[in-house]
């Protein structure tokens, strides 16, 4: 008898990546430890790898990164940005590559792994960083959206008692961990606003500054942030900030 013997580098790897994962403990998701991992990455004098986020004890996201600490500080600020999240379940491993390794730790084989004991809920379901883009605004949630809707008293700060509503809604879209979408010309936007007495979080100061624009503006408020444009639109998902419903 004879064959063809097919070797598949990808997957040996993936294998090996994902016995050295399970080796390792989990991190606590924060800034400390993710300090600790730019450091490593400078003393191992290279940035890519692979990771994955644990919640509540289990996996739930599995991700191949150019830089690994950079992409697990995207996945901080999201996360903290998100209503229910208790960041003290969530963790972290991470395993960093060798450049002539990289391109052979397959990340939808590292996925499958995971997929297939159950784990790995997040991937593909929303939480991955890319923008829905202008016009998915107000679609229905995915499941990570609808699961975790964003903190609508995340706090922004660093405004002084005075400020234009561009100033106001440029340092909202600055500071929350989410999407915060808006069109406001310089016209409009220029007036000045008093904040001595709103409260500086991101609900709070988008009225404001869109009470202030009057009549003709729309902020809306979805389960994956907050969209200020002159328009008047029906939402099948989403709750109308302003103008007020009667």
């Amino acid at each position: 008898m004879f064959e063809y013997f097919h070797f598949s580098l990808p997957r040996a790897v993936t294998e090996q990546l994902v016995e050295r994962l399970a080796a390792l403990t989990a991190t606590p998701l924060n800034e400390s430890a993710l300090r600790e991992l730019q450091a490593f990455q400078s003393r191992s004098k290279t940035c890519q790898g692979v990771y994955v986020i644990y919640h509540e004890g289990a996996a739930a996201y599995a991700g191949k990164a150019e830089n690994t600490a950079e992409r697990l500080f995207q996945h901080l600020a999201k996360l903290s940005g998100r209503s229910g999240m208790d960041m003290s379940h969530v963790g972290f491993k991470a395993l960093l590559l060798d450049e002539n390794w990289s391109t052979s730790a397959n990340e939808d084989l590292l996925i499958g792994h995971f997929k297939k004991l159950g784990e790995c809920r997040w991937n593909g379901i929303g939480f991955g960083p890319k923008d829905p883009g202008k016009n998915r605004d107000g679609s229905k949630p995915n499941w990570f959206d609808d699961t975790y809707p964003v903190r609508e008293d995340y706090p922004v700060g660093g405004l002084s008692s005075e400020a234009s509503i561009l100033e106001v809604l440029a340092a909202i879209k600055a500071r929350v961990p989410y999407l915060f979408r808006y069109e406001v010309p310089v016209s409009e936007g220029s007036k000045i606003l008093r904040l001595k007495m709103v409260p500086q979080t991101a609900r709070d100061l988008a009225c404001h500054a869109a009470a202030a624009l009057g009549d003709g503006w729309q902020l809306m408020l979805f389960k994956n942030g907050f969209t200020l444009y002159k328009a008047v639109k029906s939402y099948e998902h989403g709750i109308q900030l302003h103008p007020p419903k009667r």
